[in-house]
């Protein structure tokens, strides 16, 4: 690794990537007084306040359109996550409980109606998972630290059961285009499940549906249609938001699972060799209009996309 690159990233300036650079890319023990002093920086840091100081009066994020809509929730428990924070954070309760305790008052009405089809139906009961936002969310928690909750470790059990015939996922009212044929799933669906095993424990790597999961990503070289080799259907820009774009969430996945070596992943790797870089730091493709996190500029480095890109290849390279 270039030296210079790791300064950048351990710089003062940005808690959450010095934090994470320091526990993630460079292996401190968390016991160390650099991670000690970088994880009470992130507590306190502009962004995790920024998102923090938007919680109402209940201490849950309100769903205004100028923030995320219905999905603010998901979306800043997200940036949370990836900023570095944890639920020993005693910020995070009261919104993961409110999340996690089902109802039906007129506030989780707002929040979890499935606006399209003028119904409601609560994001995490067990009929209704295995949504994109669904698995992204489960991935969230266990982030966080709640796979020990009994709530938390029953929703993830449940999710990982909902794999479909062809080892993808899929929201429950997607119909197929072709009278009478049960649809395939979507690829958007399914990526958030790779993302949540890699947050997972080695333990849930094995079993029916995580083979076929892996078997639905590299039938396809990861990022291609199976009906039409050649075309994307990945996107392979560099962006993040709450979150890590689609090639960057594969990269780093399969790297996590110990699969980022196999072939299927070369077509990943070749696209990110040959992605620019300013002196080993990489560029922010495209900005996001709403952001959670990111306040870096598009066409300019980023210490987010580059904490990637690295944790992705030291995770290839073992």
């Amino acid at each position: 690794m270039d030296n210079q690159v790791i300064s950048w990233l351990l710089e003062e300036s940005e808690p959450s990537v010095r934090c994470r650079t320091l526990t993630e890319l460079l292996d401190y023990p968390a016991d160390s007084a650099e991670v000690v002093a970088a994880k009470a920086a992130v507590s306190k840091c502009k962004n995790v306040e920024r998102i923090f100081a938007r919680r109402d009066g209940r201490g849950v994020f309100p769903a205004k359109p100028e923030y995320f809509g219905n999905w603010t929730t998901f979306i800043y428990l997200g940036a949370l996550a990836e900023l570095g924070v944890t639920g020993d954070d005693p910020r995070v309760w009261p919104v993961v409980d409110w999340i996690l305790t089902p109802g039906d008052d007129a506030d989780k009405h707002e929040y979890f109606m499935q606006k399209e089809l003028a119904q409601y139906a609560y994001i995490l009961d067990d009929a209704n998972l295995g949504s994109c936002r669904q698995g992204g969310f489960l991935a969230t928690l266990v982030r966080l630290g709640y796979l020990d909750d009994p709530r938390v470790r029953r929703l993830v059990d449940v999710y990982i059961g909902k794999g479909r015939w062809d080892g993808g996922y899929l929201c429950k009212w997607k119909k197929s285009r072709h009278a009478g044929q049960e649809p395939k799933s979507c690829y958007s669906a399914t990526l958030p499940a790779l993302w949540l095993y890699a947050a997972l424990p080695a333990s849930y790597r094995s079993g029916e549906k995580y083979e076929a999961l892996i078997e639905y990503f590299t039938g396809r070289d990861m990022l291609f249609s199976k009906l039409e080799p050649g075309k994307r259907i990945g996107w392979d820009g560099l962006a993040f938001n709450a979150g890590p774009s689609d090639i960057l969430k594969i990269a780093y996945s399969m790297g996590k699972l110990g699969l980022g070596n196999i072939p299927q992943m070369k077509s990943v790797w070749d696209i990110l060799d040959a992605k620019p870089t300013v002196g080993g730091k990489y560029i922010l493709e495209r900005a996001e209009t709403k952001k959670a996190i990111l306040m870096d500029k598009q066409g300019e480095p980023s210490k987010w996309i580059t904490l990637y890109v690295l944790l992705a290849r030291k995770y290839r390279d073992g």
